[in-house]
Parts: structure tokens; C-alpha cells; sequence
């Protein structure tokens, strides 16, 4: 029962979210006790007092699979063992910090691959994309992000092999309750594209860079650059030529698109929080809705807590967008026949993906 009832909590704050942010919600923190005793969960639907959390050190980061891994066979989940293992997303403090200089340097060339995509093929691309029907601009942006994640994994590997997209979009890791055949599946996924581009010829800061790119880069890639072209093809719609839609889309980046869903902690120390006990071991989620309403600044990585640091990937993201934006001009498709794309799948995940819209 207190399984479906933080379920019923987390489902009522992502069911009910916009585009790019959360609503308000009441009440702002709700505690959900084990009948047991154990380990209770709190839900932090308000921004200001998730900051108090962040910034707290009775709270610790949080491995969202750590228990769900404990009883998964390990021959099912090497990969997602490895991310854990070697990612930035399960660690904090020092560790964080050595991980994170190394995997820079990685996601540098990643850029610098991107960069040297000729913007002729990316337009082509996009002319590809919308001679498939149903033609949406959820699907353009689909096959944009195989360019752009081939392209910069490929400048890591020294290989030029493209991802196959069927794995590339079935790796779902942000599932707040994921299941036992979903972790499979998705390792399952994940280890098709680490085959396709032979992983294991890179060092590890290589291998942290990719297996962040397929785990945590997908959906959120997919969702700005979904927005980006909804963006540009109703400029043109209203009349604007190529030049002035592509000035329209300026606004755009990640942080104004993609909502942060929630983060998690794990209480270290006695605390409360509105009023409410906190004992050690009790799990925090903090929702801290779109990244552009959160409390914090945008020198801030939301995931790691309060602190001056920017997120790893934010470059890379605004190299890609760019990339695309500046390629839009050069396609000679009617971009306004573009369907575009506005429904929201799998509203318990932790970033929007789009279907075809109407």
C-alpha cells in the first residue's frame, strides 16, 4: 500500500507538469511511512525548502537503482553497473569533482566532432527526416540525434560507425521504479550501442563520457530539438523568412526546455524537514521543476547539489543546437509542413519526450 501511495504522490506532480515546468502543488512536502518502521520517503514538491535539502550535509546523493540492482542478476545488468560505477550522476564531493575534470576533456571532443559535421548534412538530414510520413517534427529531431550522438561518440572511438537507433531510443534509465525486465532491456540497449562503436578500446573517462551520453542524453536532447523545430516551422507558418525563424528560436536552450524532474537524497543525519522527522535512511525526492524556476543559479549542476559548478554536458548540448539552427537555413524542404509534435509520453519519467502531435 505505501508502494501505491508514492507512486499516487510522484505520479500527481509529473502527470500534471507543462511543457517547461511544474505547477505548484500542495502540499509541498508529503511523508510516506513504512508500516514497518523502515525507511520512510519524503516528496519535496517546493523549490525553496528542496534548496534547503541540497545544501544540507545531513543529505547525501542517492543511487536511484541501488536497490533494485542489489537483486538483479548482474550477467543482466553489467552496463548499468558500469555507468553507476564510472558516471558523475552516483557520486559527490571529491570523487565527483576528479570524474568530472576527466570526462571534460572527452566531452570536448565530442563537441569538436559535432562542430566538424558539414551543415549540408545536417540539413540533409533534416530534408530525410520529413520525406517519411507521418512527418512530424518529433521524428526529424529523432534522426538528428543520431547524427549528433554518432558523430561525437565516433570522435572518441576514432571509429565512424553510427549507432543503431532502435537501442539508441529504448535506453530508458530514468525510470523512478523500474522493473526488473526493464533494467534488462535497457542494459540490453545499452550494450548494443557500446558494441557498435566498440567501447572497449577507450579509457575510462571515454567510456564515463558515452555511457553518459546514452544514459542520461537521449531524451533530453530529443526533447530541445523537438522544440527548437515546433519553434521554427510556426515562424515560417506566420510568415517569417528562413533567416528571422532561426532568429526566433534564439531563446531556446536546454535549461529553458527540458524541466528537471527530481533528484534524490538519502538522509545521513537527523534533520526535519517542514516540520517533518527525518531519521538516517530515509529517501528524499526533490522536485525542483523547469531548471529556468529552480533556486538556484545557472553556474549550478542541479543533480550534485548547491554549489558553483556547471553541468558537463551543457557545452556539448549548445554545440549540437547549434549546429542545427544554423543548418535549418540551408533546408530546402517546406518546413512548414512540419506536424508538429507536443504530446507528452511517459509522464513519470524525468525528461519529456514527444510523440507525433496534431
Amino acid at each position: 500500500m505505501n508502494y501505491l501511495q508514492l507512486l499516487a504522490v510522484i505520479r500527481s506532480i509529473t502527470g500534471s507538469r507543462s511543457h517547461d515546468r511544474f505547477p505548484a502543488i500542495q502540499p509541498l512536502v508529503s511523508v510516506v511511512r513504512r508500516d514497518d518502521g523502515g525507511a520512510a520517503t519524503f516528496v519535496v514538491g517546493d523549490a525553496e525548502q528542496a534548496k534547503l535539502v541540497l545544501q544540507s550535509p545531513c543529505y547525501r546523493q542517492f543511487n536511484f537503482v541501488e536497490r533494485i540492482l542489489t537483486i538483479a542478476k548482474p550477467e543482466r545488468t553489467p552496463w548499468i553497473r558500469r555507468f553507476c560505477e564510472i558516471g558523475l550522476i552516483m557520486t559527490d564531493g571529491p570523487e565527483h569533482q576528479r570524474r568530472r575534470l576527466l570526462m571534460q576533456q572527452s566531452l570536448d571532443r565530442c563537441a569538436a566532432g559535432v562542430r566538424a559535421i558539414p551543415q549540408a548534412t545536417i540539413a540533409a538530414v533534416i530534408e530525410d527526416a520529413m520525406a517519411v510520413e507521418p512527418c512530424t517534427s518529433a521524428g526529424v529531431a529523432c534522426q538528428l540525434v543520431l547524427l549528433l550522438f554518432s558523430k561525437s561518440i565516433s570522435a572518441l572511438s576514432g571509429q565512424t560507425s553510427e549507432l543503431p537507433a532502435r537501442d539508441l531510443f529504448a535506453v530508458d534509465f530514468f525510470n523512478p521504479f523500474p522493473t526488473l525486465s526493464s533494467l534488462a532491456r535497457c542494459n540490453e540497449a545499452i550494450a548494443n550501442c557500446c558494441r557498435a562503436i566498440g567501447i572497449e578500446s577507450l579509457d575510462e573517462a571515454d567510456e564515463a563520457a558515452v555511457l553518459s551520453l546514452l544514459a542520461m542524453g537521449v531524451s533530453p536532447l530529443h526533447a530541445l530539438l523537438t522544440s527548437l523545430i515546433n519553434v521554427y516551422a510556426a515562424a515560417l507558418c506566420d510568415g517569417a523568412a528562413a533567416g528571422e525563424a532561426v532568429k526566433r528560436t534564439a531563446a531556446l536552450d536546454s535549461y529553458a526546455v527540458v524541466p528537471t524532474n527530481f533528484v534524490m537524497r538519502r538522509c545521513v543525519a537527523p534533520d526535519t524537514i517542514s516540520g517533518e522527522r527525518v531519521d538516517p535512511g530515509d529517501i528524499i525526492y526533490l522536485f525542483l521543476g523547469a531548471a529556468t524556476g529552480c533556486p538556484f543559479s545557472r553556474h549550478t549542476s542541479v543533480p550534485f547539489g548547491a554549489g558553483q559548478h556547471y553541468c558537463s554536458g551543457a557545452v556539448l548540448t549548445q554545440v549540437m543546437l547549434n549546429a542545427v539552427r544554423t543548418a535549418l537555413k540551408d533546408v530546402r524542404s517546406d518546413c512548414r509542413r512540419l506536424s508538429p509534435s507536443t504530446e507528452v509520453q511517459g509522464k513519470a519519467a524525468a525528461f519529456l519526450t514527444f510523440a507525433s502531435g496534431t
